[in-house]
């Protein structure tokens, strides 16, 4: 049945890359046991050799989203269980993106600790930085600049997290970046 699936596909051009790890098809088990936040499931999911990097549909990984749902066990759980901790979703938000726009500092730390980069841009130029200025998340920016996210960066549209800061008129993130810039 699969082969009969994947022939249709490609047939009909829709198959995606070898490397892109995207199941089309449906939402892996791993996701679902990621999104019902069943630690159990999705530690037998990785002993049986599920990948942790394989995106569902929406191009996003069980990383990405246990960061979303606020899970920091289920996060150390696939990040301990080969979970990169920089694979982006399909519009290149990497993990410590959401983990940053969500204000969670918890999983900026647990992300920055696996060796993620606090700089990692999307497909737009945005970095962690700047969504966490825009947000207002003065810890979070605070900690992303100790761990190297440089301040001065822009994204597609000249803007930078200090400009972001601004636009969002959140006055002690603005002061932080003024800070770091000097």
């Amino acid at each position: 049945m699969k082969r009969l699936v994947l022939a249709g596909l490609l047939a009909c051009g829709l198959a995606a890359t070898a490397h892109a790890e995207i199941n089309i098809l449906a939402a892996p088990d791993l996701v679902k046991a990621v999104t019902s936040n069943d630690l159990g499931l999705a530690r037998q999911q990785l002993m049986r050799g599920e990948n942790p990097n394989v995106a569902d549909i929406g191009g996003r990984t069980p990383l990405i989203h246990s960061i979303v749902a606020g899970f920091p066990d289920m996060a150390k759980l696939l990040l301990d269980g080969g979970a990169r901790p920089d694979r982006a979703d399909r519009t290149g938000n990497p993990p410590m993106y959401f983990a940053a726009e969500g204000g969670n500092l918890d999983m900026v730390e647990l992300l920055l600790a696996k060796g993620a980069k606090p700089d990692q841009e999307n497909k737009q130029g945005v970095t962690p930085l700047m969504v966490a200025a825009r947000s207002g998340k003065a810890d979070v920016v605070e900690r992303l600049l100790k761990a190297g996210a440089k301040p001065d960066r822009s994204d597609f549209t000249g803007r930078d997290a200090l400009s972001w800061a601004q636009e969002s008129r959140n006055s002690r993130v603005a002061t932080l970046l003024r800070q770091a810039k000097r």
